[in-house]
């Protein structure tokens, strides 16, 4: 990494506003999940998602979806729901034309709730593609648009690199977009590499909207997405349950806690935690994942805590509102104590006075573990089972064809 911070940047840590969230949820669950999902249940999914209140969905960048996507926003409006709503698809320059016949179709009543963002603008730059994709479906009636600038980070980013992006970002410019995704598309990004790249972006383009798609590959997708704003990006990106490929993106709702208690808020957004929670929840059955029952904010059983002397949070005075479970780790004298306390039972100060219920409580947990026990393996048998089998792996896909042309 060779670029520096610009001179006098300064870095801000909460008490400001971004302009947007983009929800990359329907997208990039879709190009994750080995199951193709229906269509009904995508349109679903999406419209649970608008009701949270989120009003721009990275939607996505099947051959079908634009067809798919017509018939959501066609529901939207019927249905009075689609005030701001804007649907993203993902243009790659290398697949483009059979899409662009595809779109030559979509209604005009419904285009301006679409935006167009090009990924692989530098591809046959030569013959200026991206430039003449862009102006081909500005000719079909199409007026927002976007760029996703994709990236390998592996080595950091130095002048060459820098020097790739602000060369899409300037012919982007030409052309009138003013919104720009950096991808870290591997997810190997580091948040020093991030902030230094933020910062040079936002200083270089004050006029331009940026955000960061920031894979967690190395467990730095939230580190990342939160350097870029403190850095300068004025939006933000994310996926419901963290939705994204291979290890995901932010998780919306854990980026919504962190603001909240930063104080940064985006602007004509008010989400509700609860809701967000049960969009998650959904967005997970949409796309079939074997949920994280410890994700962090919308795990759940990620507020449950065992009970005892030992609950350090407790100690620490954490306002929390844990729900407290039992186990043999908690089975302390203190522990016993206070439940015959809540009990209203006589505490006994004895504690040898204690083992009658210390010993009935470890026998209920010993039963209790040895059903779960058999429970569990069914389940992670099943959970193989279900991730193993009829997964169409290319290799059957090339069989399918073989077997087609006989």
């Amino acid at each position: 990494m060779n670029l520096t911070f610009p001179k006098g940047h300064v870095p801000r840590y909460e008490n400001f506003e971004l302009t947007g969230l983009l929800d990359e949820t329907m997208r990039e669950g879709a190009e994750r999940c080995p199951f193709a999902v229906p269509a009904d249940r995508k349109a679903a999914l999406t419209k649970r998602i608008v009701a949270t209140g989120v009003r721009d969905v990275v939607f996505g960048s099947a051959p079908t979806d634009p067809d798919l996507m017509a018939e959501i926003l066609a529901d939207l409006e019927r249905d009075g729901d689609a005030d701001g709503v804007q649907l993203a698809f993902i243009l790659l320059l290398n697949c483009w034309e059979p899409l662009y016949e595809r779109f030559t179709r979509f209604p005009d009543h419904l285009k301006d709730r679409v935006c167009i963002s090009f990924g692989m603008v530098d591809h046959r730059s030569e013959e200026r593609l991206f430039e003449r994709a862009c102006e081909k479906f500005r000719s079909i009636g199409f007026r927002h648009f976007r760029v996703s600038l994709l990236n390998n980070f592996s080595s950091g980013v130095d002048e060459k690199a820098y020097a790739r992006i602000v060369d899409q970002i300037d012919r982007s410019v030409a052309i009138g977009i003013r919104t720009v995704r950096i991808n870290d598309s591997l997810g190997v990004c580091y948040p020093e590499t991030m902030a230094v790249l933020a910062a040079n972006l936002v200083h270089a383009y004050p006029d331009l909207s940026f955000c960061v798609h920031a894979h967690d590959d190395k467990g730095l997708g939230l580190q990342n997405a939160l350097t870029s704003i403190y850095h300068g990006f004025d939006l933000i990106e994310g996926g419901f349950a963290g939705f994204g490929n291979r290890s995901g993106l932010p998780a919306i709702e854990v980026l919504l806690r962190i603001f909240e208690e930063k104080n940064i808020t985006i602007r004509g957004l008010a989400l509700d935690h609860e809701t967000v929670r049960e969009t998650a929840y959904a967005a997970e059955d949409t796309f079939l994942v074997v949920p994280n029952v410890y994700r962090p904010v919308s795990g759940r059983i990620v507020n449950w805590e065992n009970l005892g002397v030992a609950n350090i949070p407790d100690y620490l005075g954490s306002e929390r509102r844990a729900r407290k479970f039992l186990t043999d780790v908690g089975t302390h004298d203190e522990t016993l104590r206070d439940i015959l306390r809540r009990a209203g039972i006589a505490t006994q100060e004895k504690a040898n006075a204690l083992e009658p219920l210390r010993a009935a409580l470890l026998a209920e947990m010993a039963e209790t573990y040895a059903a779960k026990r058999t429970a569990y393996e069914e389940l992670i048998a099943n959970i193989v089972s279900l991730y193993d089998e009829d997964v169409l792996f290319e290799e059957a896909a090339i069989a399918r064809a073989r077997e087609l042309a006989l």
